[in-house]
């Protein structure tokens, strides 16, 4: 799989995803500018690409790529973190070992980040491979 194939694939499956409003997703590089929510939940995706190795030899290389599917999620300080912690849950429910073509996704992770400029941060980490 290519670099844009991968990215294609995670996005795509993130735009199926009805655990949130498609409007609150802050999608990398818009054609618009992103709007906060004044209240409620909120996430923005990134794809960061790990090593590439070598897995096999044949009659050409073949290469697999690593990388994990960071998704910042955001809510208002102050309003708990029983929302973070419920879009969290369905996130890794609807990307944990998923798998399109060549692409696997492996377990998920929570990382608490805290308070954020008037926001409180979870960070869910979907790791993943291909090739």
């Amino acid at each position: 799989m290519t670099y844009e194939e991968i990215r294609v694939a995670l996005m795509g499956r993130l735009a199926v995803f009805d655990g949130i409003e498609q409007g609150r997703i802050d999608y990398p590089n818009q054609k618009s500018p992103f709007k906060q929510p004044k209240e409620g939940v909120w996430c923005r995706p990134t794809v960061q690409y790990g090593e590439a190795f070598m897995a096999g030899m044949a009659d050409k290389p073949h290469t697999r790529i690593t990388g994990r599917l960071v998704i910042q999620c955001f809510d208002r300080e102050g309003d708990g973190t029983g929302g973070l912690t419920r879009l969290a849950d369905a996130l890794i429910a609807h990307f944990a070992y998923w798998s399109k073509g060549h692409l696997e996704c492996l377990e998920g992770s929570v990382i608490d980040v805290g308070r954020n400029s008037g926001f409180y941060q979870y960070n869910v980490i979907i790791r993943f491979r291909a090739g």
